[in-house]
């Protein structure tokens, strides 16, 4: 049976890279003013970063998962 966290995984972390990927590419910067100063941020590297994140910690619950030993289909009669 497919672990539902292995697809969840591999899509987020594909799309993490390539929105990575695009925002060091294509550095289109939003520039938000806030106190006289004016910050710059680029979407798509950050909220690229963060959803890679996501994907990798999800790949790491997988691996960190124990695999279910067949002793107990064995111990049947």
């Amino acid at each position: 049976m497919l672990d539902i966290r292995i697809p969840i995984a591999a899509l987020f972390t594909v799309v993490g890279v390539l929105l990575v990927a695009y925002g060091l590419i294509v550095p289109a910067a939003i520039d938000v003013p806030f106190n006289g100063t004016t910050y710059t941020f680029n979407l798509n590297r950050d909220w690229g970063a963060i959803i890679l994140l996501f994907g990798l910690f999800m790949a790491g619950l997988v691996k960190l998962d124990k695999p279910k030993s067949s002793e107990s289909s064995n111990s049947q009669p």
